[in-house]
């Protein structure tokens, strides 16, 4: 794979992103006083955020709000480089790739524990892809291509593949490969989830679901002095109001997604630091495909065409997102920046998309969103303006995080907001996320199919050409465009606000935090 174009490519997408939208509010003066170059060890961190994550075990869930969780408990062989040009390794060391590209020996790296102070084995790591590679795993197409997987000794692991793989160590650098205790210690996998053990920089201390998920400092990790902190919480508190209250006072920390019509006032507020931070986050409105009326692709196309995406980032992002064409981020070297019919807002061509449809004088669908979020909130009602103007009448349905999460996934809705981010640098994982019946959130919880797409993929992740590479995936993004089972609406940055005790905190365009640098001050 020709790696150093891809890096320019990502870095130069991010940075600009960077330069267009960060900013930070104003601090104490104590705060200013800190010396950034010298942190502090100990201290407790809260995160709030509107929803609870749902499972702790790597390859259990494909939400955000689980994986950001899951990253602080466990590691896999490799991590994303914090500038998204590469990985770096973590589990393992080092590694060798066998001439014909079908062999790849990877090392442990010695001392590597467990947080409770066992040694990783080989026998860990197969443990863990196999179960990653399981069927019923969300994420089990990223390690499609592994054949077979060898214990040669108990720092060794070789790993085959079926052909040829570009991405395999973007992949095994994947959340759900995140490396667990082989048989889960000999419990269940369900007595595992209840007290998880990882060798990330935080472990596992209690959860009182819906409210509060601790996490402590990993006193065996692998990085000598890290993690600064003592404890990470994370809150739930589903109002946004709430939340930016609580960072100002003082009662909480960092604040996942504070919305954007509170961002000015967060500027202005006294020991608040706010940024937007480059990120691959795409947001979506997405159909379900399984059922009348949107089964129909002139209906979900008519739907597509009659939102005004410019609107939507006004109203909601207040102008900080870029409009979506093409449903890959454009952080990725493969995103398609033309296509044919590029679906944008026109209410002529949506108009006759409808009259093609077997609904031609519009019907009544149900929107779910996710109650207490004031982006949604603003969105919803932007989509049920536009598509009143064609006919379609849209009745909104405000459900908690979860319900949402579970009702989408099991297509007992008709259409509701869905987001994404890369949580690897190579194209491979969202390209089959978003459009891949088998690509763990059922092709983002649409529930479309489309055999070609799968072809497709395959084919492009197994050649190291990457004009070739970047040919398929337009390919793919061409299909997804035309057959539009959900609608790409805007290109977002990854939007935080902290309490400026916070230092040293960071979102990669992977979407994951870096806590294990992060520190407070304690004055």
């Amino acid at each position: 794979m020709k790696r150093k174009s891809l890096i320019t490519a990502l870095i130069a997408a991010v940075s600009a992103c960077t330069l267009a939208l960060s900013g930070c509010g104003s601090g104490t003066s104590a705060a200013a006083k800190v010396d950034e170059s010298k942190p502090q060890s100990g201290g407790d961190l809260v995160v709030v955020r509107s929803s609870d994550a749902t499972s702790l075990i790597p390859t259990v869930s494909s939400e955000n709000l689980d994986i950001w969780v899951v990253e602080l408990i466990y590691e896999p062989l490799f991590l994303p480089k914090a500038d998204g040009s590469g990985v770096e390794p973590a589990v393992a060391d080092k590694y060798e790739e066998s001439s014909d590209h079908l062999t790849w020996t990877f090392h442990i790296r010695d001392g590597v524990t467990f947080s409770d102070g066992t040694p990783i084995t080989s026998k860990d790591v197969k443990f863990s892809l196999e179960k990653a590679s399981d069927p019923s795993a969300p994420f089990n197409f990223t390690n499609s291509s592994i054949a077979s997987i060898e214990t040669p000794s108990d720092d060794t692991v070789v790993i085959k593949t079926k052909t040829p793989w570009t991405p395999l160590l973007s992949d095994l650098a994947i959340s759900s490969n995140g490396i667990v205790p082989a048989d889960y210690g000999g419990k269940t996998a369900e007595e595992f989830a209840e007290h998880p053990i990882g060798s990330g920089p935080f472990k596992f201390d209690s959860w009182t679901k819906g409210q509060d998920l601790k996490l402590v400092k990993n006193d065996k990790y692998r990085i000598k002095g890290k993690p600064y902190l003592d404890s990470v919480t994370f809150r739930v508190v589903p109002d946004d109001n709430t939340r930016a209250l609580q960072i100002q006072g003082g009662q909480a920390d960092i604040n996942e997604f504070p919305p954007y019509s509170s961002i000015k006032t967060l500027k202005k507020a006294k020991n608040v630091t706010v940024k937007a931070f480059e990120s691959s986050r795409v947001d979506y409105l997405t159909f379900n495909t399984t059922k009348a009326p949107f089964d129909d692709v002139h209906f979900r196309r008519a739907i597509s065409y009659a939102i005004d995406r410019k609107a939507l980032n006004s109203a909601t992002l207040y102008g900080n997102g870029e409009v979506a064409g093409a449903y890959l981020t454009p952080a990725l070297w493969a995103h398609a920046d033309k296509l044919k019919n590029m679906i944008s807002f026109d209410l002529d061509k949506a108009k006759e998309e409808l009259k093609q449809s077997k609904y031609p004088n519009g019907t009544t669908v149900e929107l779910a969103t996710e109650s207490g979020n004031a982006n949604h909130s603003s969105m919803a009602q932007i989509i049920q303006e536009n598509l009143n103007k064609i006919g379609i009448k849209v009745t909104i349905k405000q459900m908690d995080g979860a319900t949402k999460t579970d009702a989408m996934l099991n297509a007992n809705y008709d259409m509701g907001f869905s987001y994404c981010t890369t949580d690897i640098i190579d194209p491979d994982e969202i390209i089959r996320f978003v459009a891949d019946y088998n690509g763990g959130s059922k092709a983002m919880y649409s529930h479309y199919k489309n055999e070609e797409i799968s072809k497709l993929a395959d084919e492009a992740a197994s050649t190291s050409d990457q004009s070739k590479r970047q040919e398929l995936y337009t390919q793919i993004q061409q299909i997804w465009n035309d057959e539009s089972p959900s609608a790409a609406l805007f290109y977002s940055p990854a939007m935080y606000s902290w309490n400026s005790r916070v230092h040293g905190f960071s979102v990669y365009a992977t979407g994951n935090y870096d806590l294990a640098n992060t520190w407070v001050s304690r004055q």
